[in-house]
């Protein structure tokens, strides 16, 4: 049975404790009935009245840790997206690269003529089908939301290329679609005016088909900032270099070498990437 305390989400919405949640995340990250059976008894031992979500998730990815490298990278997807910051440029690329693994050419960062005025874009994505201007909107502490004032402004600017688009190629059979993409979550208010809107919200857990999470989960993308042997300076200086991906380390081992690391660690370093790369269709676990 599970332990009953109420605890506190980022948001600072209070509901009771759900083991079973834990259990199933843990589960769903690939740890074995063995490991949850040995984690969830230490986690009781640490609960009190009001204990933030965050902090449960966090002690559960520490024991996790000691045990499993690469299970742990993993569960902490949503905090390590958080560390590619603190400028959105890591996120907007790691976002194109999602894309790209989804099936459409990228630009990222770009000048884009509309009807009425230039606009610089995040991502353009397009293929035969589709073509979709995105906007990024990342943060780097829990709790942030994107209210509705973001997806009116971000589908005013799409109206604008929008209507350029259809003007060059009149006869197109493709389609048009804007978007906005937050690694945290939308308003209520937002959600609503983006399905009336016909605007494109992607968040972290939102829509269900089609998430963040689940785009990672169908891509097996990982960013760098997911990698457990090497702390956080170390990626910060890997990711202002230009290394978001763990995919990068993968096709280009040599892009570690201006960290300088033992070499036993640089070793551990590409396997830990190399073991992430070879991942398709993983459960990434919410830490709500």
């Amino acid at each position: 049975m599970g332990t009953r305390v109420t605890v506190k989400k980022s948001s600072g919405e209070r509901q009771d404790f759900s083991e079973e949640k834990l259990i199933h995340s843990l589960r769903n990250s690939g740890a074995s009935e063995e490991i949850i059976h040995s984690i969830i008894p230490e986690i009781r031992k640490e609960l009190y009245e009001g204990i933030p979500t965050r902090t449960i998730y966090k002690k559960a990815y520490k024991l996790l840790h000691r045990r499993v490298h690469s299970l742990a990278a993993r569960y902490s997807l949503k905090n390590a997206i958080m560390e590619l910051g603190p400028t959105g440029y890591p996120f907007e690329k790691f976002v194109g690269e999602l894309m790209k693994r989804l099936g459409y050419e990228v630009n990222v960062g770009i000048i884009l003529p509309g009807k009425c005025v230039n606009h610089e874009v995040d991502v353009l994505a397009w293929n035969e089908r589709q073509k979709i201007m995105i906007e990024c909107k990342y943060h780097n502490t829990a709790g942030r939301i994107c209210t509705v004032q973001i997806p009116l402004y971000i589908q005013s600017r799409f109206i604008d290329l929008k209507t350029v688009w259809e003007s060059e190629a009149p006869e197109s059979h493709r389609t048009y679609q804007g978007w906005v993409v937050t690694n945290t979550r939308f308003s209520e208010d937002a959600e609503v005016y983006g399905r009336c809107a016909g605007l494109h919200l992607v968040g972290w857990d939102y829509p269900r088909r089609g998430s963040l999470k689940d785009l990672v989960q169908r891509t097996g993308l990982f960013p760098i900032t997911v990698i457990t042997n090497l702390n956080k300076k170390q990626k910060q200086h890997l990711v202002d270099t230009g290394v978001v991906l763990c995919a990068d380390l993968c096709a280009k081992p040599e892009l570690l070498d201006v960290l300088s690391l033992p070499h036993n660690l640089h070793e551990k370093v590409i396997s830990e990437a190399r073991n992430l790369c070879s991942l398709r269709e993983v459960t990434i676990p919410d830490d709500e």
